[in-house]
């Protein structure tokens, strides 16, 4: 029970020092070292955890990656790449609306920590010619790049749950197909109701070179990172890398230029809000908050629909990782939803679900602080909007647990 209140307070402490406008990285860093405290880990070893966490080799990726981005996102700016494919996608696909959807969704299949980042200036760059404001365009951003996570087979997360049960993978997928279709639907009607349709002018109906060239030009860095990571397993990085040195060559941009791109995509803020995001997560880890926390559901009794819900929810809420909820809590959950060696694929999708729900409306989930940061919006305005849809998803869950009982 101490393990629940625990969290309980840090979280306060998290909205508390928000409302104050105490920077993200800040924010995280010291919620870490409340919680550290208040479960007795001792000062000095959350003192070298900062240091193991500042040189942990994930965190060194995420920040190189997290650094890179800008750097293309910069290059595509100034060489016109960005205008040029929304004028051609805008020649095929007239409706604004549709279009500034499209990137978050398209480059959402790309399973990336921090990718929504990619996106981000994409959607931005579309929608001003909607009236929408910089909190709508956050959430447009964050939740369309999400519909996939559930049933796109490339995702380390649904991986995971299907190693975990040992579950045929397609099997998973096929249960949860529900659920993009209600983000997709949903996010729609919460993005753009009262947005009227903008519709781009055609200037000229033909379909010419003009018009395909763009397309060509501007999804060359996106096809090739998708391709290259997908399909071909390149670290991200190397992708990265060779997007960027090839775009240099071909839009022959000077070394000033170049010193000029590498100055200013370097943001501290966004280096010390990755670094806050990880040490948070460490300490999780080393004060076994996480572990206490599933501890206290296995002792308590309760529903096990209750139980489904509630521990990948935590979970995922706390760590905002789609991994972590998954390996934490379905060990412990899968004895009550396994009856003679079979496991009942309605509880596991609802407790995959729940633990979605749970990463989606995180305070620390790293795709959701980065699109709130590009577009300076405080992480709290976005949340009216994910909070009308996120309880859905479980919802859809207990209904489609309710419908196979009536079938």
């Amino acid at each position: 029970m101490e393990v629940f209140f625990n969290l309980i307070l840090v979280f306060v402490v998290i909205l508390i020092l928000l409302r104050l406008k105490v920077s993200l990285g800040v924010t995280l860093t010291l919620a870490g070292g409340i919680l550290g405290l208040i479960s007795k880990v001792e000062a000095s070893r959350l003192f070298i955890l900062i240091f193991d966490t500042l040189f942990d080799k994930y965190t060194l990726e995420l920040m190189l990656v997290l650094y890179l981005i800008p750097i293309l996102e910069i290059i595509m700016r100034r060489s016109g790449i960005f205008d040029r494919m929304i004028d051609s996608i805008c020649f095929f696909i007239r409706d604004v609306r549709i279009v500034t959807i499209f990137f978050p969704i398209f480059l959402g299949m790309l399973p990336s920590a921090g990718g929504a980042r990619f996106s981000a200036p994409l959607t931005g760059e579309v929608s001003k010619d909607l009236n929408i404001s910089s909190t709508k365009k956050s959430f447009i951003n964050y939740w369309f790049r999400h519909i996939w996570e559930p049933v796109f087979p490339l995702y380390p997360g649904i991986i995971l749950a299907a190693f975990i049960s040992n579950v045929p993978l397609g099997e998973i997928s096929k249960f949860q197909v529900w659920y993009p279709l209600f983000m997709l639907v949903g996010g729609w009607f919460v993005a753009f109701k009262n947005v009227p349709k903008v519709l781009k002018d055609k200037q000229d109906s033909k379909l010419t070179k003009e018009r395909l060239v763009p397309l060509v030009e501007g999804g060359f860095p996106i096809l090739f990172l998708l391709i290259s990571i997908l399909f071909f397993k390149f670290n991200l990085i190397i992708s990265l890398i060779i997007v960027i040195v090839s775009l240099i060559f071909i839009y022959r941009f000077s070394f000033k230029n170049i010193i000029s791109f590498l100055k200013e995509s370097f943001s501290f803020q966004i280096i010390f809000l990755i670094f806050g995001v990880m040490y948070f997560k460490n300490v999780l880890e080393l004060s076994n908050a996480i572990i206490e926390l599933k501890n206290f559901f296995s002792i308590i009794k309760l529903n096990n629909l209750i139980i489904l819900f509630f521990m990948p929810f935590l979970v995922g809420i706390l760590t905002g990782v789609v991994q972590a909820f998954v390996g934490i809590t379905f060990p412990l959950i899968l004895p009550l939803i396994t009856s003679n060696g079979v496991v009942n694929l309605h509880y596991l999708s609802f407790a995959f679900i729940s633990g979605y729900a749970g990463v989606l409306l995180s305070p620390v989930h790293l795709c959701y602080l980065l699109t709130c940061e590009y577009f300076g919006v405080e992480i709290t305005d976005v949340y009216p909007y994910l909070l009308i849809l996120t309880p859905f998803l479980p919802l859809i869950g207990i209904l489609i647990i309710i419908l196979q009982y009536l079938c």
